[in-house]
């Protein structure tokens, strides 16, 4: 299948399209992935990159993998999603930037949130989102954050882990039914129960999803980021089968067992796979 990835998407790294793109680490390598397509919407909101893949730049500040879900049911979506990936590369690839974790990253993001504030919701309204997943990975150590519900996942050992949690009303209703003060019915039964509560754009971020430590990967490990589009289309089962073979082989794999479901409703799709190889 033709790969419908759109170069005006593709930050900072346009040769992410070959079939293998490699960066070099302290001590190993990392193979990158990505596939793309706007599924049955008429435009694509998705918008991804990844950091300065040079090695002098990867050797001294690792590499960092964003992927941002413009937010359909308001306006400018893509151009709120375009310009957070954009600004959060350019910034971790300035030479004066220390970007160590993914704390750093979060002062970052804050700054980045501001101003798109500034620009689509000066009256206090959220007029314009978007989500965003950031991977950080620095020799042999990772750091993730994400706002909103596009997730991170890691395959270790052929075993499948989320990441991070998605923040949208259901997670808010299952807390309340956890604290005894609704009932599980409500949680599950409400029809607004997949709305975001937190993306970026809102005047303030109320939740960052973060680690403050990072954590060590080994060798074989693969890390998937990736929109809804992509991980409502599948059970843990089905997307862990899918996470196999080089980066690049996998995120095409994803992408065209996606579209070969062929759902009525479905939405933009994105994936980026960085898979972790020690060498020596």
């Amino acid at each position: 299948m033709e790969n419908n990835s759109k170069s005006s998407d593709i930050i900072s790294v346009p040769s992410i399209q070959h079939n293998v793109v490699s960066c070099l680490l302290s001590g190993a390598v990392l193979n990158l992935g990505n596939a793309q397509h706007e599924g049955k919407r008429p435009y694509q909101e998705d918008s991804f990159g990844f950091s300065d893949i040079a090695q002098e730049k990867t050797g001294k500040k690792g590499i960092l993998a964003v992927l941002a879900d413009g937010m359909g049911g308001l306006s400018n979506g893509k151009q709120v999603s375009t310009a957070v990936v954009n600004a959060l590369i350019e910034w971790f690839n300035d030479d004066n930037t220390v970007c160590e974790n993914s704390v750093d990253v979060k002062r970052a993001v804050e700054t980045i949130n501001d101003d798109i504030a500034r620009s689509y919701s000066s009256d206090g309204r959220v007029t314009a989102g978007s989500t965003l997943s950031a991977v950080l990975i620095r020799d042999d150590e990772m750091s993730w954050l994400c706002v909103g519900d596009s997730r991170v996942y890691l395959k270790r050992d052929g075993k499948l882990y989320r990441v991070n949690e998605d923040h949208d009303l259901l997670n808010d209703l299952l807390e309340m039914y956890i604290d005894g003060k609704s009932e599980l019915s409500a949680a599950f039964g409400n029809v607004q129960k997949d709305g975001l509560v937190n993306c970026i754009g809102k005047p303030r971020i109320t939740n960052f999803d973060y680690n403050k430590k990072t954590f060590r990967l080994y060798d074989g490990d693969t890390v998937v980021i990736c929109s809804d589009g992509v991980y409502n289309a599948f059970t843990a089962e089905e997307f862990n089968g899918l996470i196999k073979g080089s980066a690049m082989e996998c995120a095409s794999e994803i992408r065209d067992t996606v579209l070969s479901k062929n759902f009525v409703n479905q939405d933009n799709l994105t994936v980026l796979v960085l898979s972790y190889k020690q060498i020596g």
